[in-house]
């Protein structure tokens, strides 16, 4: 026998980690309340059937009235309805697995036979496994026996997938949630288990168990069963070896090789894991699981919210000095979209080196930001590095005032911001049709985009670069992220007829220039080159 059904619960008391749903369900019993259908729902392995049967029991129990008198609700065990329902063999008890029973026949069998009183105990409790799998039709004909069913009829459905039930289903049962249960409690119960078993079992490999097991008990069971098959005494090693799973040692070393921009030391670690036989899946969840430790840490004033050993706590510690908590949460996003990327990859390992490298670089572009920030603090800026010397002038000099002519006014207020092109080669004037292709195709691809870049102004083109300038900090930062310039770069190139790079600026404000009076045979010189000058501009 299977150790999972082996220490199957057989009293309310055997639970461990559904609390509520306990105490709600004994206290039903013992004040004999009990509804005539129940919703189970939760993850695989949490105990509903378990909890299905157990209610089953304690309704049926020939000893309950005399239980009732101490108000516990526990169904005693030692009764004919009891030891039969333990057993498997209750005439009362029908369990119907939904997966592989799911049209309307079957209800319309079940249907008939709620008619039927039960055979020996007070209830005929029907347990419908898995019951979302049930057909549209199936559900209508449900419904009319949920609805008014026999007194002597106990309904308990049974799901993984509550969204699934129709709601007229769900108005008339009485619902339960079960929780995932918690790694201290799966713990618990497996250290029980090992106990009676005379299994020699160490508390990291009880702890890698009931991380795999990802709140399941059952889960847990098997995995613990399966790895003591051939042995006596299980490690962590034995536990990794069985199930694939990385050392989180070595993971940590990934990920400080990661924060060192040492992308090749990093990449080399998980071709180590792929050779030793552990799966990508396993690789790419260990980095995830321990970056948001070490993320709660960083943002934690000292306590941690997961069981965890001192060691552990303080490799954390010290990893999480190595990234800022906005760095922890954006590489977390990294790992979190390549485990998505895996089942569709091609090769095996690829997202997860892909991750790698794009983490490594988030980390290089932002220390080289705060390099700059130091440079530039450490550099006065109320300071000339060149000062000009003050020339002192004559009132003469001071007095007069210069003869501007209407053509350099024109240049001065026509003049293009200053670019600085990478590559050699003359700046010359983007075409406006090209321009407008530009947004044009643009439109088609990103809607915000394009509304950015209705706002921008072509300064030019030299050789493969396009400058463009924008009067705001925001639409320059929107426009030079990755994705918006990788678009906007592609569309430039197609229009063009070869790769382009996008360079984007901030169009400099410069301070509204003072109106100087000039001779009254000079205005209307100045009044058309001042019309000239906004046509141009417009």
């Amino acid at each position: 026998m299977s150790l999972y059904r082996k220490y199957r619960p057989q009293k309310f008391s055997d639970l461990v980690g559904e609390d509520h749903i306990r105490d709600t369900l004994l206290l039903a019993v013992c004040e004999n309340r009990i509804g005539h259908a129940y919703l189970f729902s939760g993850l695989r392995g949490t105990g509903k059937t378990t909890v299905a049967r157990l209610l089953a029991k304690s309704a049926n129990c020939q000893n309950r009235v005399e239980l009732n008198k101490v108000k516990n609700g526990e169904p005693c065990g030692e009764c004919r309805s009891c030891k039969e329902i333990t057993l498997g063999k209750s005439l009362d008890i029908i369990e119907i697995d939904a997966a592989s029973n799911r049209g309307i026949d079957e209800i319309r069998e079940l249907r008939d036979k709620v008619k039927f009183a039960p055979a020996n105990g007070v209830y005929k409790v029907f347990i419908i496994d898995e019951v979302h799998m049930l057909t549209t039709p199936a559900f209508n004909a449900l419904l009319k026996t949920l609805e008014e069913p026999p007194k002597h009829a106990i309904f308990i459905l049974a799901t993984t997938e509550a969204h699934k039930i129709p709601a007229t289903i769900l108005s008339r049962v009485q619902r339960f949630d079960f929780r995932r249960i918690g790694k201290a409690d799966i713990i618990k119960n497996l250290k029980m288990i090992a106990q009676k078993e005379k299994l020699s079992v160490t508390n990291d490999a009880l702890e890698a168990i009931a991380v795999a097991a990802d709140g399941s008990h059952r889960d847990s069971i098997s995995i613990l069963e399966q790895v003591a098959s051939n042995l006596a005494e299980i490690s962590i090693e034995n536990v990794r070896n069985s199930l694939g799973l990385a050392r989180s040692e070595e993971i940590i070393d990934l990920i400080s090789l990661i924060a060192e921009n040492k992308r090749q030391e990093a990449i080399k670690i998980v071709g180590e894991f792929i050779e030793v036989g552990v799966e990508a899946n396993q690789i790419i969840r260990e980095i995830i699981e321990i970056l948001r430790q070490t993320l709660l840490i960083k943002i934690s004033s000292g306590e941690v919210s997961f069981d965890q050993t001192k060691e552990r706590i303080d490799d954390l510690t010290n990893l999480s000095k190595k990234f800022s908590a906005l760095e922890l949460n954006k590489i977390l996003s990294i790992f979190i979209e390549a485990g998505q990327l895996l089942k569709d990859s091609p090769i095996r390992t690829l997202p997860i080196e892909m991750g790698i490298i794009e983490a490594a670089e988030l980390l290089q572009v932002t220390s080289n930001k705060i390099q700059d920030a130091n440079k530039s603090e450490i550099r006065n800026p109320n300071v000339e590095e060149n000062p000009k010397p003050k020339i002192q002038m004559s009132s003469e000099v001071q007095n007069s005032k210069p003869e501007i002519k209407p053509k350099e006014i024109i240049e001065k207020k026509i003049s293009k911001p200053k670019i600085e092109a990478e590559s050699a080669g003359e700046i010359k004037i983007l075409d406006e049709q090209l321009w407008k292709n530009i947004l044009e195709k643009t439109k088609e691809h990103n809607h915000s985009l394009n509304a950015l870049l209705r706002d921008a102004k072509p300064e030019g083109i030299a050789g493969d670069q396009i400058f463009i300038s924008v009067r705001f900090k925001f639409h320059h930062d929107k426009i030079i992220e990755i994705k918006n310039r990788e678009i906007l770069e592609k569309i430039a190139s197609e229009v063009l007829g070869y790769k382009c790079i996008i360079k984007c600026q901030i169009q400099e404000r410069k301070p509204a220039s003072k109106i100087i009076s000039q001779p009254a045979n000079q205005q209307e010189d100045l009044e058309r080159a001042a019309k000239e000058m906004f046509e141009v501009e417009n």
